[in-house]
């Protein structure tokens, strides 16, 4: 899966930038008060949708690639983090 308008560099991109990803999808085992996901479930039912490991290794090239900096920060969301497992985050 290879996005080419992804790879393309905007005249005016920044030179890094924050994105949160939420690998567990729907699922979460938290129950917080401001989170609007909870109520996301209800449209997967018996969906244990999970980020696969081509998603995930494309995910990450093309955010390293589209950052013009020699550091690149990932932010995980989605309740505990074990939801994924320990391998995802390998």
């Amino acid at each position: 899966m290879n996005l080419p308008i992804l790879n393309q560099q905007p005249p005016h991109a920044p030179p890094a930038f924050h994105l949160l990803a939420k690998p567990t999808g729907a699922i979460c085992n938290l129950d917080c008060a401001y989170c609007f996901f909870l109520d996301k479930e209800v449209f997967y039912p018996g969906s244990k949708f999970r980020m696969g490991e081509p998603v995930l290794e494309q995910y990450i090239r093309q955010l390293i690639e589209a950052h013009q900096t020699d550091s690149v920060n990932i932010a995980w969301q989605g309740g505990e983090p074990t939801l994924m497992g320990l391998d995802f985050y390998r």
